[in-house]
């Protein structure tokens, strides 16, 4: 065998043992649909670990699993980054639908009744669409989830937001975003952060729409959010 061929196969080697820890998983939802979803489990070995729950935009609501993987934390683990957490990040079986907050939710009180998971320490994070259906995840069970990235949430329920007024949550947008009004995420700042100091907000000033590349990339982030816990 030769250099090049031994350089290929630890190429292949390495990269395929970074991209396993993505697993993919079909489950039948009580609601009679189908729900694929992508299961990331953390190498560094302890008793319990924390989950981040992703949930991706509008845009990328299809039924090819692997789109899961153009944004985010999905994203950054398929180029090979590992996160001291599981990330559990659903396809949304609804192409022009919005997320059953219902169902997400049921599906992660599975999985942290089945793994080793805190469950003082299970996150939301969702961009576009997905921010929205955090937002009825949180308000709907706000003694749940110990703390949330709203990254350019495409609607959030300002008349129940005091509802999740005990939740850590950081907001993310662009300021010239033409999809997503930004005024929207200034005003829910505005209101959450008079119940809770916790809050925070970071404007992009010359970011469109994608405000997720930058927040996502942003080894900060992560560390704030583990911080938070019930």
């Amino acid at each position: 065998m030769n250099y090049k061929s031994l350089f290929l196969l630890l190429i292949i080697f390495f990269t395929g043992k970074s991209f396993a820890q993505l697993q993919p998983y079909t489950t039948e939802a009580n609601t009679q649909e189908i729900y694929q979803y992508l299961l990331y489990t953390p190498n560094k070995k302890q008793e319990q670990y924390p989950l981040v729950v992703s949930l991706h935009g509008g845009a990328n609501s299809d039924t090819d699993l692997n789109i899961v993987k153009i944004h985010g934390i999905p994203k950054r683990i398929a180029e090979g980054k590992d996160f001291p957490f599981y990330v559990f990040a659903p396809l949304n079986p609804n192409k022009k639908g919005l997320w059953n907050g219902r169902q997400i939710h049921q599906m992660v009180m599975k999985l942290a009744d089945s793994l080793p998971i805190d469950k003082k320490r299970i996150y939301l994070t969702g961009l576009s669409r997905g921010g929205e259906g955090i937002w009825r995840v949180a308000v709907n069970h706000p003694d749940t989830y110990a703390a949330m990235l709203s990254v350019c949430a495409a609607d959030i329920p300002m008349i129940y937001i005091k509802w999740a007024k005990n939740l850590p949550v950081w907001f993310f947008h662009g300021e010239k975003d033409a999809v997503v009004p930004v005024e929207q995420t200034k005003d829910a700042y505005k209101i959450l952060k008079k119940l809770n100091p916790k809050t925070k907000l970071t404007i992009y000033p010359h970011a469109t729409h994608d405000s997720w590349t930058e927040t996502y990339n942003n080894e900060a982030v992560y560390s704030w959010l583990l911080e938070q816990h019930l």
